[in-house]
């Protein structure tokens, strides 16, 4: 059987990257998208080292037809699509009481939080649709992220939820599959492209942020075969602090 295709935007220094090297480094072929070039070469260094496979692109998906373009170019390189991790995104800063929000502030949020998922969306859907198959996973963020946020990033990244249960709903007859995950406030460097082994145990404290290698994880089992009856799930990974629950002892 051959390898997978898979694409990823929002590739920069941290879960992007992430998603980029678990798929890879697991036989994958990886379309990685982003907006600037020093991390995703960077990574593609890593990855020639490697024997990963990894075509970049490189563009802005929330400009008119990049997205477009973007699913051209995987058309084009033989047009196998089996799935897609979206986590184009980024923190809006200002107040986040509403009446304090800003013009510039709300349309920032929207554009860099639902904008270029939107269009990257549309334009995969139809490859999927041709194929009788297809997984999205799309970023969204942790309720207790959400609600610390400006009222722009919040509303952009629940927005995301929706979505994802939307789309799940409306092409779950032609086998696509969405999904969200929710992770909670993590850390944003890797220090190493190579995955880590996953078998060490991790106290669960709310001090302790989410792991991009977490969250890739989460996102690989959602875009494979394991997950197969999987569809229209908004999963949190937060390690149990959105529960508000007791802390373990020290």
């Amino acid at each position: 059987m051959s390898a997978k295709t898979y694409l990823v935007t929002g590739v920069g220094t941290g879960l992007g990257s992430a998603v980029v090297a678990q798929l890879a480094s697991s036989g994958a072929e990886v379309v990685a998208a982003a907006r600037s070039k020093e991390p995703l070469e960077r990574l593609g260094r890593h990855a020639e080292l490697r024997g990963w496979k990894l075509t970049p692109f490189y563009g802005d998906l929330s400009a008119p037809g990049v997205a477009e373009e973007l699913i051209e170019t995987i058309r084009r390189r033989g047009g196998r699509l089996d799935g897609a991790s979206l986590q184009t995104g980024r923190w809006i800063a200002g107040d986040p009481l509403l009446h304090r929000t800003t013009d510039a502030e709300w349309a920032d949020g929207l554009r860099s939080n639902l904008e270029a998922i939107f269009r990257v969306a549309r334009a995969a859907l139809p490859l999927f649709l041709d194929q009788g198959h297809g997984s999205l996973v799309l970023v969204s963020a942790a309720d207790r992220v959400r609600i610390a946020a400006n009222a722009s990033y919040c509303t952009a990244k629940g927005g995301l939820v929706d979505l994802a249960r939307k789309l799940a709903h409306d092409y779950r007859p032609a086998g696509i599959r969405v999904n969200a995950v929710l992770p909670g406030t993590m850390e944003h460097e890797l220090p190493t492209f190579d995955p880590p082994d996953p078998g060490t145990v991790l106290k669960l404290r709310n001090a302790v942020g989410v792991g991009a290698w977490e969250v890739a994880r989460t996102i690989g089992f959602l875009l494979g075969d394991s997950s197969r009856w999987i569809t229209g799930a908004a999963i949190p990974i937060d390690g149990g602090y959105s529960l508000h629950g007791r802390e373990p002892e020290p």
